[in-house]
């Protein structure tokens, strides 16, 4: 058929007139809200059913705090063993007394006291016992002496007693078990007494008889004879070796003076040798005073001098015969001193000799009587702390009683622990849901078609029609090749959706007529934020050390800042990081029209051509342009310039065609005349 309202022609092909594309539409939503019905009633009626069937499990929960009282015997009596053979200082472990809350024998007790009451009949199972077991738990809180006890079933009230009873004949064995132990500690330490009492008084005799038996009179040894004697022996011995070494040294010292002509013995030694020397030198002292007067042949004839002469030569003669007889009877008297220290070296020696046997058996005897000195000692310190532990125990009988203090008694549960209905059932409506829209997707899957809808309608446009008409409809993209449809949509028009862009030059001339405020005010712009961003910067955004700046929105990114731009918003922060980054005079944020006229005026004030075509938009068109031309990416541009709309993205799209993989320090985000402003 044809048809050309407003001036324009469409040839319209009718494949098929058996299929009404409305009906087929009708029938595939019936289907999806079939399949999603069935599926999400199948899941959630068996999950709900599930859900609500599950009996409900209540928990009684109770604390007690457990000091048993042992830790004394356990420090005092640490050697005595309780009834199970195990240390009684174990028990007080609080970990072990939550095993005892929970062990077979407690329970058992429990269960009695349940039967006598009436209530035993609500604990199901075979095994009681086994049943109760599972039901409760028995934990330290951590940190504490505390330790909490926990029942749960599915009788709130029989939970309640299950805990309450647990407690009560926890208290009473606990109790009953501390005397058993108590008395057990104390007659263990008595008879530890009485047998080391017995084992000193054997030893004692043993020592006793040993002694009476190897002579060994006392632990010391001066106090016992044959070690006395022996060490008087020995010191004798070594007086008499002393001795015979002087003699020694003595005769040899005579014998080698009279060898080498020199006379051993000494005038002031011996008188005889004494005055003999004194008169020969007064002898010579009167001969030398007459040479001194008389001549030598006067004094050859004087009868005087003569008499002189002849008595100092008779002298001489006694001295020299003296001397030696002297030294005669020194030798000899050495010898015999020497001969008789080694007499009585050989003598001590035999005597030592003969006694070092008996020797040896009486040093063996008196230090095994030594040993038996130090177990008699080590029994009785033994015997002694003993008795200090035995004391310790019967005065601190009150202090070591055991104590069971009820923190919290276990009340009756009035809501259910678990299940969790409402949560579960949430749960299980949102499963359903969801299998419900899968399986939907999934039947969907297998039902697509790739034969066209019935009716397909083909617009070809024709030479004499102004724009086409939107192809948009997906029969008009399958019925039409595609370049041909590429060349029937209408395209868009860059110079006509896009503000102007500024070259390089041009941004370098407005950074540099514009004064300080519209020069910031132009930088930020050149970064790629819209002036609704603009005006909703503050100092706080500014990170001066990373030199970068947080822009904040539905678009929030994070840009880098030339080094000069961060420096001089330093500057103007004023120590307020909450200030707007542009104000008024007020210290009010610029409007959207108050940056658009700021921006304006500071074009026209740089003398650039076409100063009021120089917009916010067209300085972020110009950042745009400058990231395009570096190859990035569309889905990246997003992070530099914020989001852009459909219209947007086409318009560049025709501008800049294309493959673009530039990424990561491939694309620098500031323009070489934004960069080189501060310098410019």
């Amino acid at each position: 058929m044809f048809v050309a309202p407003d001036f324009r022609e469409k040839l319209v092909y009718d494949t098929s007139q058996k299929t009404n594309p409305e009906a087929l539409a009708r029938r595939s939503n019936r289907r999806r809200l079939t399949v999603f019905l069935i599926i999400f009633l199948a899941t959630l009626v068996p999950g709900l059913i599930w859900n609500l069937l599950r009996p409900a499990e209540y928990r009684a929960n109770a604390r007690v705090q457990i000091t048993t009282g042992t830790v004394t015997a356990r420090i005092d009596a640490k050697d005595s063993v309780s009834n199970a053979g195990e240390p009684a200082g174990q028990k007080n472990d609080l970990l072990t007394q939550a095993q005892i809350l929970t062990s077979r024998s407690l329970l058992e007790e429990v269960l009695h006291r349940l039967e006598k009451e009436g209530l035993a009949t609500g604990i199901a199972g075979a095994d009681p016992i086994n049943a109760l077991q599972s039901s409760i738990t028995a934990s330290q809180v951590p940190g504490t002496d505390i330790v909490e006890i926990q029942a749960i079933g599915a009788s709130p009230q029989l939970m309640a007693r299950i805990v309450n009873t647990l407690i009560e004949s926890y208290r009473d064995q606990l109790l009953t078990r501390h005397d058993s132990d108590s008395q057990l500690a104390i007659s263990n330490l008595r008879d530890e007494i009485a047998k080391l009492g017995e084992n000193i008084a054997e030893k004692r005799a043993h020592l006793n008889t040993f002694r009476a038996r190897s002579g060994v009179v006392s632990s010391e040894r001066s106090e016992n004879e044959t070690l006395a004697y022996i060490k008087g022996l020995s010191e004798s011995a070594n007086k008499a070796n002393e001795d015979a070494a002087k003699a020694e040294a003595r005769l040899r010292a005579l014998r080698e003076s009279a060898a080498s002509g020199k006379s051993p013995v000494n005038a002031k030694d011996n008188p005889t040798l004494a005055a003999i020397e004194q008169r020969i030198s007064t002898t010579r002292e009167q001969l030398r005073n007459m040479e001194r007067t008389y001549t030598p042949d006067f004094m050859a004839m004087d009868p005087t001098a003569r008499t002189l002469r002849a008595s100092l030569t008779e002298l001489e003669r006694q001295l020299t015969s003296t001397r030696l007889s002297s030294q005669q009877a020194a030798m000899a008297d050495a010898e015999e001193q020497a001969s008789g220290a080694r007499a009585t070296v050989e003598r001590l020696r035999g005597q030592i000799a003969s006694k070092r046997h008996e020797a040896q058996l009486f040093s063996g005897s008196f230090h095994e009587a030594q040993a038996m000195e130090e177990d008699l000692v080590r029994l009785e310190g033994t015997r002694r702390n003993a008795n200090e532990r035995l004391a310790k125990l019967e005065s601190s009988e009150s202090t070591r009683l055991p104590v069971m203090t009820l923190i919290e008694a276990a009340a009756v549960p009035q809501t259910p622990w678990r299940p969790e209905y409402v949560r579960d059932g949430l749960i299980n409506l949102a499963v359903s849901f969801l299998l419900g829209l899968l399986s939907v997707w999934f039947v969907e899957l297998f039902n697509r078609s790739s034969v066209p809808p019935a009716e397909t309608t083909i617009v070809v446009p024709q030479p004499w029609m102004g724009s086409a008409p939107a192809l948009e409809t997906p029969s008009m993209r399958q019925a039409l090749p595609h370049q041909q449809f590429r060349q029937a949509l209408p395209q868009p028009g860059p110079a006509a959706s896009l503000p102007k862009e500024l070259t390089q030059d041009e941004v370098a001339a407005l950074l540099a007529g514009a004064d300080r405020d519209g020069r910031q005010l132009c930088a930020i712009l050149l970064l790629g934020l819209t002036a609704d961003e603009v005006k909703e910067l503050a100092f706080s955004d500014l990170d001066l050390k990373s030199l970068r700046l947080t822009v904040r929105g539905a678009s929030a990114r994070t840009l880098p800042l030339p080094n000069w731009l961060a420096l001089a918003l330093a500057r103007d922060s004023a120590g307020d990081p909450d200030r707007p980054l542009f104000c008024d005079s007020l210290g009010k944020p610029l409007s959207a029209s108050d940056i658009g006229a700021r921006v304006t005026c500071v074009a026209l004030d740089s003398g650039i051509d076409d100063a009021t075509y120089v917009t916010p938009e067209a300085l972020r068109h110009t950042y745009i342009d400058n990231l395009m031309r570096q190859k990035v990416r569309f889905s990246d541009l997003a992070a530099f310039a914020g989001k852009l709309s459909a219209e947007e993205i086409a318009a560049y799209a025709a501008l800049y065609t294309g493959p673009r993989q530039a990424q990561g320090t491939e694309i620098d985000p500031i323009m070489p005349a934004v960069r080189n402003a501060e310098t410019g």
